[in-house]
């Protein structure tokens, strides 16, 4: 029953936002679709992956996994198949360059998402993938220059003997808030909290 309860509730803001969201614009899928007949040994590939666990109301609700190879960064992700019959979703998160794209499908629907139209929709997603580039310093975080709905993303940094946190500030986003927690003897995030209509926590499980 303890479990239950979280969960309901879960369900009915994920059904509240569905319903409340207005038509997305699809573009055509080719780079998706071609990337995905490039790839082989998917099993194998997942050895590279870095894991992150996703906690939403404190109940862990799916996995998320990213890599880069040769240039390219992957993000995919999806709710565990014991959850489906509440929340059935997954994501394919591709960045190549200046270039991104994003899959995702939800029960039956599919969307494709480009560019400028994925900070709007899943900005922690862009803003995450920073993290995984090479040689990135934190001034290089803090003067990234994000615009969603034609208001600036604010950026700052907390800092302690530890531990960096970097807080980002949608002004105009269903998204209002995303903190990057670093340690200082690692080079990518240990737990990232996104502060939306659901809040939703990711925690590193496998570097």
């Amino acid at each position: 029953m303890e479990i239950f309860v979280p969960l309901a509730i879960f369900t009915l803001i994920l059904l509240s936002q569905v319903n409340s969201q207005e038509e997305v614009y699809k573009t055509e899928p080719l780079y998706i679709v071609n990337y995905e007949n490039n790839q082989t040994d998917k099993s194998d590939q997942l050895k590279n992956y870095t894991v992150y666990k996703v906690y939403v109301f404190g109940l862990a609700v799916g996995d998320i996994y990213i890599t880069k190879k040769d240039g390219k960064i992957e993000a995919k992700g999806q709710t565990y198949k014991s959850l489906r019959f509440l929340y059935n979703y997954d994501f394919l998160y591709i960045e190549e360059g200046d270039y991104k794209a994003l899959y995702e499908k939800e029960k039956d629907k599919e969307r494709i998402y480009e560019n400028q139209e994925i900070y709007e929709k899943k900005p922690w997603l862009p803003i995450i993938t920073k993290f995984f580039k090479d040689n990135v310093s934190p001034q290089d975080i803090l003067s990234m220059k994000i615009q969603i709905n034609n208001a600036p993303v604010l950026i700052s940094k907390q800092e302690n003997q530890d531990q960096i946190v970097y807080i980002f500030e949608p002004q105009n986003s269903k998204t209002k808030k995303i903190l990057v927690y670093m340690r200082k003897n690692q080079n990518i995030p240990y737990k990232i909290d996104i502060e939306a209509k659901v809040n939703i926590s990711l925690e590193l499980v496998k570097p």
